[in-house]
């Protein structure tokens, strides 16, 4: 999150075809909007979690964030070590679900 200065719902949303990540050098990442828990009783669906688009831009807009040679190694490494949820997305907890908010924001 520091490297690229994203936001909790746009890092468990990011996806592997948003990332622009070379062997050497500075990458990318073209991000395209978050997910936020908002429980059951709060969407249509009855799902947990509901994906927006990226805060205050539009629907569709993206957001291109270069990213510095040590992200894009880190990134990399970590596709390598967990591969990506069946989704595409880079972080997802072992049943390949998105990431709980209880999981990151232990203080």
């Amino acid at each position: 999150m520091y490297y690229a200065a994203m936001r909790p719902a746009e890092v468990i949303h990011l996806q592997k075809s948003q990332c622009r990540l070379p062997a050497s050098g500075w990458g990318l990442l073209n991000l395209k909007g978050g997910v936020v828990t908002a429980g059951k009783e709060w969407t249509d669906d009855g799902a947990v979690h509901e994906i927006h688009s990226l805060k205050r831009r539009a629907v569709k807009a993206t957001r291109p964030v270069p990213i510095p040679p040590v992200l894009v190694r880190m990134l990399r490494e970590h596709i390598e070590s967990f591969g990506v949820a069946p989704d595409g997305r880079l972080f997802h907890n072992a049943e390949g679900n998105y990431i709980d908010a209880s999981a990151y924001g232990i203080t």
